[in-house]
């Protein structure tokens, strides 16, 4: 897929950076399975999900709550994370606590790819 026709150089960053946010998105996907899963056998006051950071061997914890989840899930750029695995080059920090901490992708190739594969981008509203 080319995303846009740009300098050999530019298209090396812009590499790296999409394989990035393909990590970011596998770890998405598995945390919308456990949100599925949560969903079958009833929800805890938290849930325990997988850090959505863009490093692929990243297995960290993060916890939670429903509510909490859903509303990073409102958003297609946003994911939660362990506090300090944001990648400063794509990432901005919209929220830290002791648990977790919320990011946005950074406007640009990575930010409209996430919201491109955002699972619910094509939910109804009126489905959740």
């Amino acid at each position: 897929m080319i995303l846009s026709c740009r300098p050999l150089e530019a298209a090396t960053m812009l590499d790296w950076r999409v394989i990035e946010v393909e990590n970011e998105l596998r770890f998405r996907n598995a945390n919308e399975a456990i949100e599925m899963a949560s969903d079958e056998r009833g929800h805890q006051a938290m849930e325990v999900y997988i850090c959505e950071c863009s490093d692929a061997g990243c297995t960290a914890p993060i916890s939670l709550t429903r509510i909490e989840y859903e509303g990073i899930r409102a958003h297609g750029s946003w994911f939660a994370i362990a506090t300090d695995h944001e990648n400063p080059e794509i990432d901005h920090v919209l929220e830290e606590n002791v648990r977790f901490s919320t990011i946005a992708k950074l406007p640009g190739d990575p930010a409209r790819l996430a919201e491109f594969k955002n699972p619910r981008r094509w939910v109804p509203a009126w489905n959740h």
